[in-house]
């Protein structure tokens, strides 16, 4: 049997004010919350959105009712803890016969998330206080994305690439991780590492107990299955609270001296190789630092998925080969280098050229297109815009601040698909000049979007809008004896060694492009006056 200092060695012990009881709600602060709330939601919900929002001034006592009684009582209903699982296919075109092709997808009862969304408020509340956030987690958190992370994490290894380092990046997956979490550690780690106890521990006590799922496909459903382990999919504070359980492995790699980065039950370890260094002097590091997670894991009910755990080296272009064919032992398995992979949405290869990036929006965003194409006679113009905004758009701007820096060969490769796209809603034919037509739409070129995402970030982060792993990023420049440069609102440009891998550091572009900003933009504090104001600011330069 598993002894509870073996499982808990990993974490650090909680000493700010323990949180004991849960504070009640009141109808206007329910009231918001429910209104917020989506219209659609699950057909089996036995109070749907659709149905409750018109009732709700007559609805709204007996809902803060129910709500306060779980608080105080420290009880979750158990209608609130029953799930329908709707199984859908990941992709079109996948064989409809092979259970692994489907995602499960876990619906809740409106009224159980609306009780969440009270506990997640108060509980945030306390994490925030006490500071208990691991701050390399990006997950399920305000002003953290998928975005942010990605950025951080290219940060580094542009910077370590530019001074002539490698960098080897390992990304762990875990088996299932969200399903197999035992209820017992995970409510001795809340109170042990985050201080929730008293009356709030006993409502997670019961918010986690007594918990069901049926699988519903088309009309059938199928009979009910009850739920012993794992935080609840579909839920408010079942995604939390997984971070929460997890935090410990960023523990880990910080004592094996590795940087690391976690969005959810994606984990990126990864270790800067200095010039002296070779592979084989800083493989038993790596190695023992995963042979650490691994135990930790085990302890924890755990399972790192080794089929899905990635080895990538980022290597300068001169450097290459010395580090070919690169391996590391885990867990009774190797892991081979891959010469790309796919981090959080986004391609990184080895040389941090990011032509597998450009190669892979092409191609989704070409697929889209041509679909588009075949119903474009039968549409209007607002609805293809609506599509075209939806399906390829969103792919074009999605973790665009990766290429700052990017030789012209990819952002031609993206022009080219914006270019596609505005003659499909204009009817343009191809021999017209395309800049007007991008002027009719009102749509930056693909360069100046890049450069309006960088300046972007550096606003929020010069205000306090982004996460605090970006706060090192950027510096505001203040000379050391009284210039006219004081008042410019200038941010420092750090020294880079090379042009290939110095452009591509967020910290060199960002601080360049803010920098020839007009300091009339620059003293915008309002975020949407800025993003009004920068692109129209960066429209004029892109047509000028």
């Amino acid at each position: 049997m598993t002894n509870d200092n073996d499982v808990l060695r990993a974490d650090v012990m909680f000493s700010g004010k323990p949180m004991e009881s849960l504070a009640p709600v009141r109808p206007d602060d329910l009231k918001k919350i429910i209104m917020h709330a989506p219209t659609k939601s699950c057909e089996l919900d036995p109070i749907p959105t659709f149905l409750l929002k018109p009732c709700l001034d007559s609805l709204l006592p007996i809902i803060t009712a129910i709500t306060n009684q779980s608080l105080m009582n420290s009880e979750v209903p158990n209608q609130f803890k029953q799930a329908t699982v709707r199984p859908l296919l990941k992709k079109t075109g996948l064989d409809q016969e092979i259970f692994k092709n489907y995602r499960p997808v876990s619906n809740l009862p409106f009224l159980s998330k609306v009780l969440e969304k009270v506990v997640a408020k108060q509980l945030e509340d306390h994490l925030n206080t006490n500071s208990l956030h691991d701050d390399l987690q990006s997950a399920y958190r305000a002003r953290h994305s998928t975005e942010t992370a990605l950025l951080r994490v290219h940060q580094d290894i542009a910077a370590a690439l530019d001074n002539n380092s490698c960098v080897v990046l390992i990304m762990l997956d875990l088996s299932a991780a969200f399903d197999v979490i035992d209820h017992p550690i995970l409510l001795k780690r809340l109170e042990h590492s985050f201080g929730i106890s008293g009356s709030v521990s006993l409502w997670f006590h019961s918010y986690l107990s007594n918990r069901s799922q049926r699988v519903a496909v088309r009309s059938a459903v199928s009979d009910v299955t009850s739920l012993h382990f794992g935080v609840p999919q579909g839920s408010v504070l079942g995604p939390r609270m997984y971070c929460m359980f997890s935090k410990p492995i960023g523990d880990i790699c910080k004592s094996h001296n590795m940087l690391h980065h976690g969005y959810a039950d994606d984990t990126q370890c990864y270790l800067v190789i200095k010039p002296k260094d070779s592979w084989t002097s800083v493989v038993p590091a790596l190695e023992a630092c995963l042979s650490d997670i691994s135990s930790w894991t085990r302890l924890n009910m755990l399972k790192i998925n080794q089929d899905k755990t990635e080895l990538i080296i980022f290597t300068p272009k001169h450097q290459v080969k010395n580090f070919s064919d690169c391996k590391l032992q885990f867990d009774g398995t190797v892991v081979h280098e891959s010469s790309f992979v796919k981090n959080l949405g986004a391609f990184f290869d080895k040389t941090l050229n990011m032509d597998k990036q450009a190669n892979a929006i092409s191609k989704s965003c070409f697929f889209h297109l041509r679909n588009i194409g075949r119903i474009r006679s039968l549409i209007s113009v607002n609805a293809c815009k609506t599509l075209v905004n939806s399906l390829v758009t969103s792919r074009l701007d999605y973790a665009n601040v990766l290429l700052c820096g990017a030789n012209r060969k990819v952002t031609d490769k993206l022009q080219r698909i914006q270019n596609t796209a505005a003659r499909l809603i204009t009817l343009t034919k191809k021999r017209e000049h395309i800049s007007t037509v991008l002027i009719s739409l009102h749509w930056l070129p693909v360069p100046f979007r890049i450069q309006y995402k960088v300046i972007l970030y550096s606003f929020k982060i010069r205000k306090g809008l982004a996460p605090t792993y970006l706060n090192e990023l950027i510096s505001d420049y203040k000379p050391t004896r009284l210039l006219r440069s004081d008042s410019a609102k200038l941010l420092i440009i750090p020294q880079t060694k090379t042009k290939t891998y110095g452009e591509k550091r967020y910290d060199k572009c960002a601080a360049n492009l803010w920098n020839n900003l007009p300091l009339e933009i620059k003293n915008i504090d309002s975020l949407t006056t800025f993003k009004t104001v920068l692109k129209t600011h960066l429209f004029k330069l892109a047509y000028q």
